[in-house]
């Protein structure tokens, strides 16, 4: 878990730098090192692997457009941050309700494809999983952006 969040801490610290093809190395780096790590979590033998990485892959890229969604949100609000208005600061706020509820119908629905495929506890370790990763990432966030109307 640790090597995890290693990972996402420099990602999140290079997105403001990286170019555009950087970045998406270090993206493909921090899903690669994602993936083994809940591997490693699982503990699954080689055939419920391979199965639970072909639904892995499959949720790792209906995510894409979710996190890319969540990255867009964030630069808007480091941008716009000095001189927020109210107009923004709703729609920033109402992003976010919606990225977290079309990130959590995400999960819901892999949840089911997992559960079905090799059991509630491996799709129950899944979100368990997901939502540490989640939560990590918004306290390094949390850390690392004010509040708004903060100096």
């Amino acid at each position: 878990m640790k090597k995890l969040l290693l990972v996402l801490t420099v990602l999140c610290a290079f997105n403001t730098y990286a170019q555009d093809a950087e970045l998406e190395a270090f993206k493909d780096l921090y899903n690669s090192e994602k993936k083994t790590v809940i591997g490693e979590f699982l503990e699954l033998d080689a055939t419920k692997a391979a199965t639970f990485n072909e639904i892995y892959d499959q949720y790792t890229l209906e995510r894409k457009d979710i996190a890319s969604s969540r990255m867009a949100l964030l630069e808007d609000y480091v941008d716009q941050y000095d001189s927020m208005t109210d107009e923004q600061a709703d729609a920033i706020v109402k992003e976010t309700f919606s990225i977290r509820a079309k990130n959590e119908k995400l999960q819901k629905k892999y949840y089911k494809k997992i559960k079905k495929a090799l059991g509630a506890k491996t799709g129950s370790q899944f979100v368990q999983f997901e939502r540490y990763v989640q939560t990590s990432i918004d306290e390094v966030l949390q850390e690392a952006l004010p509040l708004i109307g903060e100096k």
